[in-house]
Parts: C-alpha cells; structure tokens; sequence
C-alpha cells in the first residue's frame, strides 16, 4: 500500500508544490529544484511512450491469438510498427525509406480518418440543428449565416452572412472558446490539485 499509494503521493506533492512555487517564487534553489523536475518529466515522458508502446503490442498480439491469425487489423499494425521503429532506429528519420513511410503512408492515413470526420460533423450538425427549442434554433440561424457567408454562392445569395458571419467568428466564437478555455484551465487545476494532495485516487490504480 505505501509503494502503490502513499509514496506515489508523497513524490506528487513534492514536485507539485516546488514547480508552483517556482512560478511564483523567484528563490533559487526553488528555480533549480524545479527545473530539475521538468527535465525528469521529460524522462518519465519517454519511458512512458515505451510503456504505451508496449502495451499496443501486448493488447494486439493478445487479438491476434484469440482469433487465430483472422485478425488482419491487428497484424497489419504490428507489422508497420515493427518496419517503422526498425527503419527509424537503423536508417534514421532522414532516409528515403522513412520518409516513404511518413509521406505515402502515415499522411494519408491521417488524411483519410479527417475525412471521415467530416461526415461524423455532418451527421452531427443535423441533428444539432434540428429547431427543438429557443436554443436549438438560435443555433440553427447561427450555422445556416456562417454557412452562407463562407462560400462565394452564399455571399451573392445574402450579403448580409457575409460581415455577420465575421461578427459572429471574431466576437461570438471567440468568447465561447475562451470560456471554454477557462472552464477547462479551471478543471485542469482542480484534478492537478486533487493529484497533489492525494484526492485523486484513479491516477495512482484507485477507483
């Protein structure tokens, strides 16, 4: 219990409380003991890549078993992360071999699950935009000028969209997102809080 919880807590509060200090505090052996903090984080960051990686081999590999080689998703990734890791480690990032691998088939990858997000935004918007009630429908206004002012058809169809639609992106979509911003910074220092001080039992194997 003292390795798994207790110690674990004791090291959080620690560098915890020395880096907030450190923020606020220009002392320095603070400073010092705090700089030192981050670059171990940068370590432990590493480690715990590592620690991910291996956790997708175990948890694909353990597919591949349960289905019997039937599992075609599972062993194709394997096979690209063992081929990626072997060529970055023994050619290097700046080969030919990996930079085949980053433009012809990591970037189109990536292009192709944004893509289909479009379509999950689509379905979304839909069902967002149904005029349910006051807020739905003011919601459904909303979208419907930002949609016409961002395309030259809708532009000529009302010209008005067009510097409605810059108001609302400067003004109104700027105030949503700082909000959002604050409301999250405010939940960040919270959980960090309940992590340093022992609260937060999830990040140490609790419930």
């Amino acid at each position: 219990m003292f390795a798994k919880r207790t110690l674990p807590t004791i090291i959080a509060f620690i560098c915890g409380v020395t880096v907030v200090f450190a923020y606020f505090i220009n002392v320095p052996f603070i400073q010092d003991r705090a700089q030192s903090i981050l670059r171990w984080q940068a370590v432990i960051a590493v480690f715990a890549l590592g620690l991910g990686a291996v956790n997708i081999i175990r948890v694909h590999v353990s597919n591949i078993q349960r289905s019997k080689g039937q599992n075609f998703y599972s062993l194709a990734l394997l096979i690209t992360f063992a081929i990626t890791i072997l060529v970055g480690v023994f050619l290097g990032q700046n080969s030919t071999a990996y930079k085949f691998i980053f433009d012809y088939i990591n970037v189109p990858t990536g292009s192709a699950i944004f893509s289909l997000l479009a379509f999950y935004i689509g379905t979304a918007a839909y069902r967002a935009f149904r005029a349910k009630n006051v807020e739905a429908a003011i919601l459904l206004l909303t979208g419907c000028i930002v949609m016409l002012g961002r395309v030259p058809l809708g532009a000529k169809i009302l010209p008005v969209s067009v510097p409605l639609t810059d108001w609302i992106m400067s003004v109104l979509n700027v105030g949503g997102q700082r909000g959002v911003m604050i409301a999250g910074a405010i939940g960040f220092i919270a959980v960090s809080l309940r992590i340093i001080v022992g609260l937060e039992r999830r990040s140490y194997g609790g419930e």
